[in-house]
């Protein structure tokens, strides 16, 4: 199994559309377990930052609630019309207090400038209503 999962997935010759979708696809679908066992799944901005997918949540949500009891999620991107294409990623999420808040990273910035707009969101008010990050550490990824 190599160190790195997702990287070793995006290698591969197939794997286009998902390198093409990680870094234009706005949101993406992350599932979570319940306390009861159920998958809850949400919709999420998220960035593909090398070997991890980071995003923001906001405080006290049911997704964190989750985390803090299984930190084992799933992460997947919208597939094309037919599901020809589709990445699925299982992995580990924390909240990582190292990541730097969204109106002040980078590459977050750049990518959501335009959603943000186009949703009429504030960066530096969205900021601090998403202010929890949180990186997935894949386990195992899945390109077709």
């Amino acid at each position: 199994m190599s160190s790195d999962p997702l990287a070793a997935a995006l290698a591969r010759e197939d794997a286009d559309w998902a390198r093409e979708h990680l870094a234009s696809d706005v949101v993406g679908w992350l599932t979570t377990i319940a306390p009861d066992g159920r998958p809850q799944s949400s919709l999420i901005s998220f960035l593909h930052d090398g070997a991890t997918i980071l995003f923001y949540s906001q405080p006290n949500t049911p997704k964190l609630r989750n985390l803090a009891i299984s930190p084992l999620v799933s992460f997947h991107l919208q597939s094309d019309p037919y599901g020809d294409h589709a990445m699925i990623l299982e992995g580990v999420a924390e909240v990582d207090e190292s990541i730097p808040p969204s109106n002040v990273h980078p590459a977050y910035r750049a990518k959501y400038r335009e959603p943000l707009a186009h949703w009429d969101m504030d960066e530096a008010q969205t900021a601090r209503d998403f202010s929890v990050p949180i990186r997935i550490r894949p386990i195992r990824v899945r390109v077709s």
